[in-house]
């Protein structure tokens, strides 16, 4: 059974082998982090998504003066739409880190110690401490080796298996139906399955998890799950927001049923909306009370 699980992604950027350059990923990433947190440090984190933004308020609030850099247009653009993520910009920034989205950094600059980042648009910012948290990138390499059938992960068929019936794989480094995961979440529901399949109980399948993703962090909350884009025109949307208050709602509905939330500032119904979700409730005698309880 293959369980090597994933490793920082790296992007193309010149200058990554820099002193003072780290990534963000384990507990000893973290310690190295704090030992050379100071006040006043110029730090930038590339990478707008979960651990982009735990790195950067965890770094902030150790004194450093943080920049959180995001290639995209808007914050975690896979878990938040364009409303939702300005909505969590806004939050960040209120409690002072500073956000640029739709920057790309090409080069890290100084001699032998990151001095300085420079963006695809020509733009520098100076920089003392870089901390690059821009994804994962699965372990396959041993699944290689071994002859298995690898895309992004490696491949495994709905009880785990692999290309080859007597391995198994499990967790970040896996694809399933064209998938990687790398939330808790589904690594435990995978976990199920396989044991069931190695002791000779193959009963419930694999059918892929839900998407689901939650941040707090010192006053901001954020929960995301399911589908959110409303383009189709099967997908309908209710929406409430308070800019003053800085909470956005959304709820996007198929067919009568919860197909994905959008929770930012205020995310105390969260289990309610995914009870919903999992258990595909009909929701047309609600649609009066989906983002507040009846009166």
């Amino acid at each position: 059974m293959i369980a090597t699980g994933s490793s920082p992604l790296i992007p193309p950027i010149a200058g990554v082998d820099k002193e003072n350059v780290f990534t963000f990923r384990s507990l000893d990433d973290t310690k190295t982090l704090l030992d050379r947190a100071r006040n006043g440090l110029k730090t930038v984190v590339i990478g707008g998504g979960l651990l982009g933004l735990e790195a950067a308020r965890g770094l902030q609030l150790n004194g450093c003066d943080v920049t959180l850099v995001h290639r995209a247009n808007t914050l975690l653009e896979r878990q938040l739409d364009t409303i939702g993520g300005q909505y969590l910009q806004r939050k960040i920034e209120s409690l002072g880190v500073k956000v640029l989205c739709g920057k790309q950094t090409i080069a890290l600059l100084g001699g032998c110690s990151v001095e300085g980042v420079r963006f695809r648009d020509g733009g520098d910012m100076p920089a003392e401490l870089v901390v690059i948290a821009a994804g994962i990138r699965p372990n396959v390499e041993l699944g290689r080796k071994a002859g298995l059938k690898i895309n992004r992960g490696i491949v495994v068929n709905d009880f785990m298996e692999t290309s080859d019936p007597d391995v198994f794989a499990v967790g970040e480094c896996v694809e399933h139906d064209g998938l990687t995961y790398g939330l808790a979440a589904p690594l435990r529901e995978q976990g199920k399955v396989l044991a069931s399949t190695i002791t000779g109980n193959k009963g419930a399948s694999y059918a892929g998890s839900l998407s689901a993703a939650k941040l707090k962090i010192m006053g901001v909350e954020m929960f995301s799950a399911g589908l959110f884009d409303d383009s189709s025109a099967q997908i309908e949307a209710v929406r409430y927001e308070d800019p003053s208050l800085g909470v956005y709602k959304k709820l996007t509905l198929k067919g009568g049923k919860r197909a994905g939330v959008i929770l930012v500032g205020d995310t105390s119904d969260s289990h309610r909306y995914m009870d919903w979700l999992r258990h595909g409730t009909d929701l047309t005698a609600r649609r009066r009370y989906l983002l507040f309880p009846e009166p």
